[in-house]
């Protein structure tokens, strides 16, 4: 522990401060307590408990009530023993009113640990989401009420988990949803949709239930709209790019893409759903705002549209959840079948971002058969996506079904069929630019996995394989049948052709499947998605919304906070914006993205 308050390690992240291992254990520091409430505030974001095939995923759930727990014990500490009480590793004598509003917490902290369980049960789950939600900002009002109190804690910042430089107890995003700013928003305003977001996902700490759902639709509803109208309004999206190379500028136009996929995967597979105690609308909708928020912190552009510093931070729109704890999102447990998945999804990313690339740069030729590999792989992920269980759901529909997948296929796509149709002068740099900001994203998928998932037996997953066998640290343990994949995959077994010989599910869960995926949206020809949400031509969403690229994400969510505060330099390279989604620097999370 001897590093959690040098200042040093509190400025770049590598305090263990942000290590859950070590911030939930007995402490009268008012700062480590206040990190831990930090941790749960964010997780609240879904409380999902402990569906089946989790991939040995810690359920948000306990992870909460143990957190809860950590403050409770560490207040009651300082309370018995005000002497020892610290803040930042310095002394702090409590005065009057910190100690009451220490005493009235620990208190509120009950009310919260007696409310929690009850949020799994849709039964119970409106009345114990309200109370959630009123608590923790409850608590957090009278902390920063607190004079005394928040003066000091807010001289100890620290750089997050998620890049951001927070403070113990550190506020939610501040938003707005008043009729003004619906219409700015609506309009097509990025601030002021940034703003109606904010509101909507802090509206949705604690749950989604029957009493704030409607308002949490009409929000998200909203920030849709706008996000249409944005992308339908090339003035309005230039100015937003301007300064950017043009590899950068379609770097953030795939982002936004991806946000408004994410957005109509949040309407239209988790509110309600999670309205009704659904575990993979809880998981999801935890990975799936704090993802949307980690893509636009860490595009410079978007992150200064929306009103930030083109930093990650807590202000302007989208912005930052307080960070959460290393360790709290664990990475996910493959079984073989999931194995057998990701080491072809994978590897194929690679391969297909060089051959997107040699297109752009002149090297190689675009051609209707690359456009059905991309076609074909984009369904491969979709349909293994909604074959599998609650959680693997939750954590990856937006990175298969609804955002970095769908958009970067998309985009590929649409500027193939541009080259292929003759483009010429600025349509067909336009098109070479796409194609590079797509192949980016391709690989930033490939990095997304390996910094989130575990291979079957513990092995970890090499970003950079550009072949099956090779996919995984411990090569050979992935059976596949080759890439690219084929337009008929055998989902049952994870692998991307014809039938192989049936494999053995272990390790995270069992695998369910085999056929036609409905729902999810089977992709045919040149980029249609239907059920989920339908990309035509490449790029423009209509309904659910077209797919951008991701995670960017996050997924997932323990990413290096030194690599989310690198990332908005790197906007066009790292397509995987996101502190959460760096495969370098995975515990990861990679977000955010947790993945929460």
């Amino acid at each position: 522990m001897a590093t959690i308050f040098n200042a040093t390690a509190l400025a770049n992240g590598t305090s263990n401060l942000n290590n859950r291992a070590d911030a939930i254990n007995l402490s009268t520091d008012l700062v480590q307590a206040g990190v831990v409430f930090n941790d749960a505030v964010r997780i609240s974001t879904g409380l999902f408990s402990t569906p089946q095939n989790s991939g040995n995923s810690n359920p948000f759930l306990t992870s909460y009530t143990t957190d809860l727990h950590a403050v409770q014990n560490d207040i009651a500490a300082m309370l018995a023993t005000p002497g020892n009480v610290t803040l930042g590793g310095q002394a702090f004598t409590l005065n009057a009113t910190d100690t009451a509003v220490l005493t009235n917490v620990q208190n509120q902290i009950t009310t919260l640990l007696t409310a929690a369980p009850q949020t799994a049960n849709a039964a119970t789950l409106m009345a114990a989401d309200q109370t959630v939600h009123s608590v923790q900002a409850q608590i957090l009002q009278e902390i920063a009420g607190d004079a005394h109190l928040s003066a000091a804690l807010n001289n100890v910042t620290f750089m997050a988990t998620t890049g951001a430089n927070d403070v113990a107890f550190q506020a939610t995003p501040a938003g707005a949803a008043d009729p003004t700013t619906l219409a700015a928003a609506t309009g097509g305003d990025f601030a002021a949709i940034g703003s109606v977001f904010n509101a909507a996902a802090s509206l949705a700490l604690g749950g989604i239930s029957a009493a704030n759902l409607g308002q949490v639709t009409a929000d998200f509803t909203a920030v849709q709209q706008g996000l249409t109208a944005l992308l339908n309004n090339p003035t309005a999206l230039a100015k937003i790019e301007a300064g950017e190379t043009a590899v950068a500028a379609a770097t953030t136009t795939l982002h936004l893409k991806t946000v408004l996929d994410q957005i109509g995967l949040q309407l239209n597979k988790y509110d309600g759903a999670e309205a009704n105690g659904n575990a993979t609308a809880l998981r999801g909708t935890a990975d799936n705002i704090l993802d949307i928020i980690d893509i636009v912190q860490n595009d410079a552009n978007l992150n200064i549209a929306g009103g930030g510093t083109g930093a990650a931070g807590h202000v302007g729109g989208f912005a930052e959840m307080p960070g959460g704890l290393k360790g709290t999102v664990t990475k996910f447990q493959d079984n073989q079948v999931q194995t057998n998945f990701w080491a072809t999804f994978l590897s194929e990313a690679n391969t297909l971002s060089a051959k997107v690339l040699a297109v752009a740069n002149g090297t190689g030729a675009a051609t209707q058969d690359l456009i059905t590999q991309i076609t074909n792989y984009q369904n491969f992920g979709v349909q293994f996506d909604m074959a599998q269980g609650a959680v693997f759901q939750g954590r990856f529909d937006n990175e298969l079904v609804h955002g970095g997948l769908q958009s970067d296929s998309a985009a590929a796509i649409k500027a193939l069929t541009g080259i292929l149709n003759h483009d010429t002068g600025a349509a067909l740099a336009a098109d070479n630019a796409m194609l590079q900001a797509s192949a980016a994203g391709f690989v930033g998928n490939a990095g997304d996995i390996a910094g989130n998932n575990i291979a079957i037996g513990g092995s970890a997953y090499v970003g950079t394989a550009t072949t099956i066998a090779t996919a995984t640290a411990v090569n050979g343990i992935a059976m596949g049948t080759g890439t690219p994949v084929g337009a008929t995959p055998n989902i049952a077994n994870g692998t991307g052709g014809a039938p192989a010989t049936g494999t053995t599910t272990s390790g995270g869960g069992t695998t369910t499947g085999g056929g036609t995926t409905t729902g999810g949206g089977t992709t045919t020809g040149g980029g249609t998605t239907t059920g989920g949400g339908t990309t035509t031509g490449g790029g423009t969403t209509t309904g659910n919304g077209t797919g951008t690229t991701h995670h960017h994400h996050h997924h997932h969510h323990d990413a290096a906070p030194a690599a989310a505060a690198a990332a908005p330099a790197a906007t066009a390279a790292a397509h995987a914006t996101a502190a959460a989604h760096s495969m370098p620097v995975v515990d990861h999370h990679a977000m955010a993205h947790m993945w929460a």
